[in-house]
């Protein structure tokens, strides 16, 4: 009869060495391996136990045994174990495939694997994003005051506005995160520089607020306020304005749809306040690559002034 439980070798740590459960050397023979398993499973199987308490417990050993020869007399499986250990051979499990097949391969995976996890987590915490716009004008070329005046001589397209923003966001918990974002801005020969600050919270598991401050150049603090909601699987709505000294200013309606994998459709209204007449606006862009390193090129823009 086997040992009583208390003094009995066989570790019950999910992460103990699986060469130590089964009671042979890390360089076991598969012979050696099938004997200790033929031992222990024998001497650990519930069957040969009649109280329910000892039954119970040799039911535990009795697969924590069969797990440890089932991962030692596999191969491939013994090869991940013995070059991962024990803490991270699940994961490495996981990454064997048919191309994986020596030591070596299987660590240079699983250390690409372990940077890619680092850099989620990462990124998932602090996130980044930035963009370029650069607009030109062809209104002296599609549409001259004269318009009678030859093709050849008239103005070619020139870029009338430049357009540079970075914008971060900290995630304080999974519903809420911190911004802060700076804007370049030159048209018309003047230029400009807003910095913004603002905090983000999700109220739901599809909608979004997030409150701003910004100022631009030693202008009066404006506050900025924007709600979004996910209308369906590929689209979104949105409303937004801006309070400053002048009154409620900026109010735009935005909806968007997800027309392809990288293809965003996008309408915006911005409504008109303070005397200004409002636009609408159909924009289509394009994204590529991957974060932190994703690029947007604008297709094409069509809008209208009331």
């Amino acid at each position: 009869r086997v040992a009583p439980f208390s003094a009995s070798h066989v570790c019950m740590d999910p992460h103990a060495d699986l060469y130590s459960v089964l009671g042979v050397a890390e360089e076991a023979s598969e012979d050696e391996l099938k004997r200790a398993f033929r031992r222990l499973s024998l001497a650990y199987h519930p069957d040969r136990w009649q109280a329910p308490q000892d039954k119970r417990e040799a039911g535990e050993r009795f697969l924590h045994v069969a797990r440890a020869y089932g991962v030692l007399s596999d191969e491939r499986k013994r090869m991940a174990y013995d070059e991962l250990g024990p803490r991270d051979f699940e994961q490495g499990q996981q990454l064997l495939t048919a191309e994986v097949d020596s030591a070596a391969k299987l660590r240079a995976r699983f250390e690409r694997e372990k940077r890619r996890v680092a850099e989620q987590a990462y990124h998932g915490k602090l996130r980044m994003s930035g963009s370029l716009v650069v607009g030109a004008s062809a209104s002296d070329l599609l549409a001259p005051a004269d318009p009678d005046l030859p093709l050849g001589e008239r103005l070619w397209p020139h870029i009338s506005s430049v357009s540079m923003s970075e914008d971060m966001a900290l995630a304080l918990s999974q519903r809420t995160a911190l911004t802060c974002g700076c804007q370049l801005l030159t048209k018309g020969g003047l230029g400009g520089c807003t910095l913004r600050l603002g905090f983000k919270r999700q109220l739901g598991h599809h909608a979004f607020l997030h409150a701003s401050a910004s100022g631009l150049n030693g202008s009066p603090l404006s506050v900025g306020l924007s709600a979004s909601r996910r209308l369906s699987r590929h689209s979104n709505g949105g409303v937004s304005a801006s309070l400053s000294p002048r009154g409620l200013t900026d109010v735009c309606l935005r909806a968007s749809r997800q027309l392809t994998k990288h293809t965003l459709g996008e309408a915006v209204w911005l409504v008109g306040s303070g005397g200004d007449d409002g636009s609408f606006c159909l924009r289509l862009s394009r994204t590529g690559g991957r974060p932190p390193s994703a690029s947007r090129l604008d297709l094409g823009e069509i809008s209208a002034r009331s």
